[in-house]
């Protein structure tokens, strides 16, 4: 672990029996480092979410045994950095669309849904330098999906969207980082 005034990074041993330790010194941190007034019970319990979510799919997914984990602080909110060198993100929508990292620059920007729970649609829209940009579509009427068979790995990423203010992927081509970003703002500036 290092830190500075503003951030600090945590290399995570990719196993399950890690995930409270580094859950409770991440919540620490924040804890220590930011006034109460403006950590809420409903905005912790969101941070934590996503550090779970972050914490677990390094585990599932990345292939890798270490990620880092960064936690910056600063006056307007809280962002939240998984970084790997792990496969990079595939991403299969509704009708079987499918996105993979490395984007190619033909598929360039793309924008589509990729999972729902019956009331929210998580969506993808990508950039001009190939960041995913996640965020939730309120679905017109009560859908329910076939949970049994369709409650896929995205709903890792919807959790992650819905507790966030902001959630992205960026994949770095030159250094195989993967990045996930989650950015929580507080409902006043810090002080």
């Amino acid at each position: 672990m290092s830190e500075d005034s503003d951030q600090i990074t945590i290399v995570f041993k990719s196993n399950r029996e890690s995930i409270p330790g580094t859950l409770n010194l991440c919540l620490n941190h924040i804890q220590q480092n930011v006034s109460r007034s403006l950590l809420d019970e409903d905005l912790m319990a969101k941070i934590k979410w996503v550090i779970i979510e972050l914490l677990t799919n390094a585990v599932k997914h990345s292939g890798e045994r270490e990620s880092v984990l960064r936690i910056g602080l600063t006056a307007y909110g809280v962002v939240l950095q998984k970084e790997d060198y792990g496969k990079p993100l595939a991403l299969v929508g509704h009708h079987k669309k499918k996105i993979m990292w490395p984007l190619q620059e033909m598929v360039r920007p793309v924008d589509f849904p990729i999972y729902h729970n019956g009331m929210d649609s998580l969506c993808v829209r990508t950039d001009e330098r190939g960041r995913a940009i996640f965020f939730i579509e309120e679905l017109a009427e009560l859908e329910m999906p076939a949970l049994l068979s369709d409650t896929s790995e995205h709903f890792g990423l919807l959790i992650m969207t819905k507790a966030s203010d902001e959630f992205a992927y960026e994949y770095e081509q030159d250094t195989g980082i993967n990045r996930f970003i989650s950015t929580f703002y507080f409902t006043q500036p810090l002080t």
